[in-house]
């Protein structure tokens, strides 16, 4: 539970219309925090809405548009104000299963710019506002594969070939260790 000085600060997650953003969202949102939570399509915030409490704000956010995120970005600055944010969740992100060998080019290109430029790019436009508010970010990866085993995995599949296993986590384990050693604990806290 947070404390007292939390209680009314804002958090914002990206990802938020589904799966563990929407949980994320949701879970904050009854311990006390203002939530902004970032979906692409009205009808999904209009959902998040329905179950959370006058706290929970749906905020249209693309993190693959500039100017989406810029918007977003505005739009909290206004509301949160000098006492900046508490927390941003990086969640969003897409999967594109398959080997290798027959994925096509261009859904891979799309893969890393959601789940790896998307999460800088959303990262750089709230920093400000989680340092002014001694604030934490939480990237979100896969289980699929872990810093540690940043190899590529064999797949199960009659030819022996190479599946693109979460270029997600091995980009942001590079994310991570880097903004660990360039924001100063005292300002921000990366996970």
């Amino acid at each position: 539970m947070p404390d007292q000085q939390d209680e009314s600060r804002g958090v914002v997650v990206t990802g938020a219309s589904t799966g563990i953003g929407r949980a994320t969202a949701l879970r904050l949102d009854r311990l006390g925090f203002q939530v902004f939570a970032g979906v692409r399509k009205e009808a999904d915030g209009q959902s998040l809405k329905a179950e959370a409490s006058g706290r929970l704000s749906p905020l249209m956010l693309d993190v693959t548009d500039e100017s989406s995120i810029a918007s977003a970005a505005n739009a909290v600055s206004k509301v949160v104000g000098e006492r900046g944010l508490a927390g941003l969740v990086n969640n969003a992100g897409i999967t594109v299963p398959g080997p290798i060998e027959f994925l096509p080019i261009e859904d891979v290109r799309r893969q890393i710019d959601v789940n790896v430029i998307g999460q800088i790019a959303v990262t750089q436009a709230f920093l400000l506002m989680i340092r002014q508010g001694r604030g934490r970010i939480v990237n979100i990866g896969s289980p699929a594969i872990s810093p540690q085993r940043l190899t590529p995995t064999p797949c199960r599949w009659p030819a022996r070939m190479i599946c693109l296993i979460s270029p997600r986590t091995a980009g942001l384990a590079a994310v991570n260790s880097d903004a660990t050693f360039s924001l100063p604990r005292s300002t921000a806290r990366v996970y």
